[in-house]
C-alpha cells in the first residue's frame, strides 16, 4: 500500500471515532425529546379535554 492509501485510511477511522460518538448521543437526546413531547402532548389533551384520533378508521 502506498502513504497516500494508508494516510486516506487513517483518516476515515480517525474521522469514524470522532463522529460516531457524538451522533449516538444526539439520537439520545432526539429519544429523550420525544417521549418529552408524547407527555407534553398528553397533558395538552387533558388540558384541552380532546379526545385522541383513532388510527384504526
Amino acid at each position: 500500500m502506498t502513504p497516500e492509501m494508508l494516510t486516506i485510511i487513517g483518516t476515515g477511522v480517525a474521522l469514524a471515532v470522532l463522529i460516531v460518538p457524538g451522533q449516538r448521543s444526539m439520537q439520545r437526546d432526539i429519544a429523550d425529546l420525544r417521549e418529552r413531547m408524547a407527555r407534553l402532548e398528553g397533558l395538552f389533551e387533558g388540558f384541552t379535554g380532546r379526545q385522541p384520533e383513532c388510527a384504526s378508521n
